[in-house]
């Protein structure tokens, strides 16, 4: 008999030199059992589901729903841990508590999922083996035959189900803790090895029931609790409370995606989650100013260009320490990035880097993509309302008591008065370029183009207020009025600009930045 399940690829890549070894056993107390991991093996925390955007319009504002595939929902719920070693071999344990719940649209949001899987029918029943063949077919995404019961280490498993299967160098057991004493117990667990490289299946076989399955072991109850789980780092200073933290979704998701491995940690401040494998002392500088800063920041984000939703949202930032987990996150087609906003995943991904200050620059960027796909309900803004606020805060600093202070950009400002006269004549254009057309050009017209949105950024939020009459002080708001409205981000900015004087605006421009930057350094567009 067979199984087929949807589509979820767990395999990678792996070298020539395969061979599978094992490190000594370790105890996980979220488990709540021992047993030994591959040597070498790095953590692969299984990334956050790829979300999809619903807008709804009520009392004329913007409701966004966040949707997901019910498969990628189920797989990270009962997805315990994963790892990957130098040879690219790969080990996941599942937990087996639930079946996956059947939904006739594609997508769902997370309560209609919730509801589905708490529903009764979708419990596993640990006596059913239908249910434990269910699962383990949708679980290790391979097609598997009907299991062969195998009697191995009595002392610490009940039951042991071996799934044969035709993936070459595809391993899957179900297996079930013994309980001890009057102990509540065990839930049905699944093992999965990936050697895509081993030449001899009888003999992979035959080392993974010896040197994994004949050696999971249960703790004592006094160390039990004691082993291998991702730790809360708090950085903050003495003294320091963090504010209440709600369990919204995405904290319990990224909590749990971390909490079996005891090289990675969390850390959380308002409005955001930190998931890292970092241990260096500059990566811990990082998140301590992190930390002081990002409640500051996404105040100062909020002010400037106001959220179109309702939605109190989490955000999420993963810092890689190296950038070869980096690069095998993200994918090699975004090999070349120093760090991304994923809006799929909604999370902000980045690599440690040496320099402290640069790091933070780019961060502080990323940060304002992420801030602005949340508070426009995930609808994309023009590269120059985009580009252009996420290069001015780039230079923001903040405060020790919290208040932030956006200043001039010394390399762009100069790039853009070195070059005004063509920045003028290009506004016009710029302001209905596609990202496309945005990104789509030469390394000198592309930092060009980012001086002249940050530059025109600048203006809108520092220079523009100060002018007689104001009579652009609309154009930010209109922008996102029309977007929220229209969907479209070049509709919206041709709205935005449909009361705008074209000429005037250019003229007023080019006067700004040869006449009146002081005036602008000394007001602060944050102050109520």
């Amino acid at each position: 008999m067979w199984f087929r399940l949807p589509s979820l690829s767990l395999l990678c890549v792996a070298s020539a030199s395969a061979a599978v070894t094992f490190a000594p056993i370790k105890n996980y107390p979220n488990i709540g059992f021992m047993f030994p991991c591959l040597a070498g093996a790095k953590a692969t925390p299984v990334p956050m589901p790829r979300a999809h955007a619903y807008l709804f319009t009520d009392d004329e504002a913007l409701l966004r729903e966040d949707r997901f595939a019910p498969l990628e929902l189920w797989y990270n719920f009962q997805c315990c841990a994963r790892w990957r070693d130098p040879q690219g071999n790969r080990l996941v344990i599942g937990r087996i508590t639930h079946r996956l719940p059947e939904f006739a649209s594609e997508y769902v949001s997370r309560e209609r999922f919730d509801r589905g899987l708490n529903d009764e029918a979708n419990r596993i029943d640990p006596k059913s083996e239908a249910h434990i063949n269910e699962w383990v077919a949708t679980f290790s995404a391979v097609p598997v035959n009907t299991p062969e019961p195998l009697k191995i280490n009595g002392v610490a498993l009940d039951d042991v189900l071996y799934y044969p299967c035709d993936s070459s160098g595809h391993l899957i057991y179900a297996f079930r803790p013994r309980r001890i004493g009057n102990a509540k117990n065990f839930d049905w667990f699944c093992v999965t090895l990936h050697a895509p490289r081993e030449a001899d299946p009888a003999a992979l076989r035959s080392l993974f029931e010896e040197q994994f399955l004949a050696q999971i072991a249960l703790p004592s109850r006094s160390s039990k609790n004691e082993g291998s789980k991702a730790e809360e780092v708090s950085v903050q200073r003495k003294g320091h409370k963090l504010p209440d933290l709600i369990d919204h979704p995405v904290r319990v998701e990224a909590r749990k995606s971390v909490e079996n491995y005891d090289d990675w940690w969390f850390a959380e401040t308002d409005g955001h989650i930190i998931l890292s494998d970092v241990d260096t002392e500059n990566g811990k500088s990082l998140i301590r100013e992190l930390q002081d800063t990002l409640p500051s920041l996404r105040l100062a984000y909020t002010k400037l260009l106001p959220p179109l939703t309702r939605e109190a949202d989490i955000a999420l930032i993963r810092l890689f320490q190296k950038r070869a987990d980096y690069v095998n996150y993200v994918g090699e087609a975004h090999a070349w990035s120093g760090g991304m906003w994923m809006p799929e995943r909604r999370e902000l991904v980045v690599f440690e880097q040496e320099n402290h200050a640069v790091m933070m620059r780019f961060i502080r960027h990323e940060l304002f993509h992420q801030y602005l796909s949340h508070a426009y309900g995930m609808l994309a803004a023009s590269p120059w309302v985009n580009e252009g606020h996420a290069c001015l805060f780039e230079n923001a600093s903040v405060s020790e008591k919290g208040k932030v202070t956006i200043d001039e950009d010394p390399e762009r400002s100069v790039l853009l008065l070195e070059n005004l006269d063509a920045a003028v004549e290009l506004l016009p254009q710029l302001l209905q370029a596609s990202y496309k057309e945005f990104y789509d050009d030469a390394a000198f017209r592309l930092r060009f183009k980012y001086a002249l949105v940050w530059g025109l950024a600048y203006y809108l939020q520092k220079g523009a207020p100060l002018e007689r009459n104001t009579p652009f002080k609309n154009i930010l708001p209109d922008y996102a009025a029309a977007l929220a409205l229209t969907h479209d981000e070049q509709t919206a900015t041709t709205t935005a600009f449909n009361n705008v004087d074209l000429a005037v605006f250019k003229d007023n421009f080019r006067e700004f930045w040869l006449k009146r930057r002081g005036s602008a350094m000394r007001y602060d567009p944050l102050e109520p």
